[in-house]
């Protein structure tokens, strides 16, 4: 083994490590002392070095490489560098403890997978003909999956395994001439690979409207003719499919509310994932009719207080801060200041800890911004550190309509913020062609009204309007409208 692959192997295995929660490392821990998987005892000495030494302390380098072999070996290293077979010697310490870390995540994957353990188990207690251990275990499993009003794919999923191992009892038992249960078997089948055909299917619709990529989709809607058949077009989950697609294929308002009746009226048999995301399609194409001037922010909030209400802004442990800023935003719009507010309380603990406290400033910026309380504003979003390229996007171009609205007289400082927030824009590699010259033309005409609010320029309101109206492309044109109209009265 070359030098590059050892320390990948090191470097891949603290990476993995690092990735581990406490309660995930003590697990490892455990299963590292137990010798049916590990027989080599220097394995939970290092273990034990990592965890002290260099577990989420800073990146691995060759001084933590060091510092670990010279615990584990208990010897210092000539020259203060291991030598290349000390490198090799320590590589095949940390090899052995990567693959029972695998092995670990493996174990806890089966426990995480109930429908996979089970399977495994069943299979095992065939092959060795026990029969009625074989029996407990699947009528416990069949009794579980009972128990869940979810129909979603992992329950077709598990009922599909439950019926295989059905069917392969029935062959090793001999009674298979007596009895089968193929209809059943073939119909859980049909609806697993239904249901994953059509959460494909809108995934490409998806990506579809928002690239130019295209997919072979021909397969998927001649499977739409074997949908209407009444066994399969009268599943939950296969309607609100249904609805769903339709409404991304052709948006309309009729369509939309076709989606919002099917999910209400099947909620109960939907798993919180799905409804989920049912409702992200939904809040898309509220969030589409609003950019195209036909439907108000009220029936976007609207969606989003149901979302709320249900738990559905939470996906995981995490809100993702995409939607917390779409769902705060949208409750501003329509004056719910107090419910933002809360909300932006409710969920703070919930955005991963690393950019927390900026989204939270970031969001009560927002909130005050919308209030017209744009010195509480300013107070909130100069300390919003960078998170991603929409927060900060909006972050900047919410600072520079607080200087806009606050400056009662002309201040150079001001056009110096506007000067820098155009150079970020044009700067920024992640932005697209279009997106940087519309943030570009905001600047230049945000620059121009500020001139002329503040009589430092002999250009007039109706030159910048006229500018203003041929432009294709403009960040927010509205609002600049509206202070255009306001230096007007």
């Amino acid at each position: 083994m070359n030098n590059k692959s050892e320390n990948n192997r090191k470097n891949s295995c603290i990476e993995l490590l690092n990735s581990f929660s406490e309660k995930e490392m003590d697990g490892l821990k455990k299963l590292v002392a137990c010798t049916y998987f590990n027989t080599d005892k220097s394995i939970v000495e290092l273990i034990d070095i990592i965890k002290r030494n260099v577990w989420r302390k800073r990146q691995f380098n060759t001084e933590l490489e060091e510092i670990i072999y010279n615990k584990l070996f208990n010897k210092k290293s000539k020259k203060n560098r291991l030598s290349e077979l000390e490198k090799k010697r320590l590589s095949t310490k940390m090899s052995v403890l990567m693959r029972l870390a695998e092995q670990f995540l493996k174990i806890e994957a089966l426990n995480d997978n109930k429908a996979y353990s089970s399977d495994l188990l069943l299979q095992k207690t065939l092959e060795k003909q026990q029969f009625r251990l074989f029996q407990r275990h699947l009528n416990k499993d069949k009794k579980r999956l009972e128990a869940q009003p979810h129909q979603d794919f992992e329950h077709h999923r598990h009922q599909q395994l439950i019926e295989e191992n059905t069917l392969n009892y029935l062959h090793r038992s001999g009674e298979l001439l007596k009895q089968d249960n193929l209809n059943e078997l073939m119909y859980q089948a049909d609806i697993q690979y239904f249901l994953k055909k059509l959460s494909l299917f809108t995934t490409a619709i998806s990506l579809q409207n928002i690239t130019s990529r295209r997919y072979d989709t021909a397969s998927t809607e001649l499977m739409f003719a074997v949908l209407d058949l009444p066994r399969y077009a009268s599943h939950p989950l296969v309607q609100i499919y249904r609805a769903s697609i339709d409404l991304m294929q052709c948006p309309s308002e009729e369509n939309y509310r076709q989606l919002l009746t099917t999910l209400d009226g099947n909620e109960a048999t939907i798993s919180r994932v799905d409804l989920n995301n049912f409702y992200v399609v939904a809040t898309n194409f509220c969030a589409q009719r609003i950019l195209e001037g036909k439907f108000d922010y009220q029936e976007l909030f609207e969606l989003y207080r149901i979302m709320d209400e249900k738990d559905l802004l939470i996906e995981g442990n995490f809100i993702p801060i995409g939607k917390l800023k779409n769902t705060i935003t949208a409750g501003c719009r329509v004056g719910e200041f107090e419910w933002a507010s809360a909300l932006t309380d409710k969920y703070k603990n919930a955005v991963k800890k690393p950019i927390r406290e900026s989204v939270y400033r970031f969001n009560m910026g927002a909130i005050a911004f919308y209030q017209n309380d744009y010195k509480m504003a300013l107070h909130h979003l100069v300390r919003v550190d960078s998170i991603n390229l929409t927060y900060d996007s909006d972050c900047r171009i919410m600072l520079v309509k607080s200087h806009y609205e606050t400056d009662k007289e002309y201040d150079e400082r001001t056009l110096q913020i506007f000067r820098s927030t155009e150079k970020y824009f044009n700067e920024n590699q992640q932005l697209t062609a279009k997106n940087k010259k519309a943030y570009k033309n905001f600047i230049r005409i945000l620059i121009n009204v500020y001139r002329v609010r503040h009589r430092a320029t002999k250009m007039t309101l109706e030159s910048i309007q006229e500018k203003l109206e041929r432009q294709e492309v403009n960040s927010d044109k509205q609002w600049l409208m509206e202070k255009i109209g306001e230096l007007s009265k």
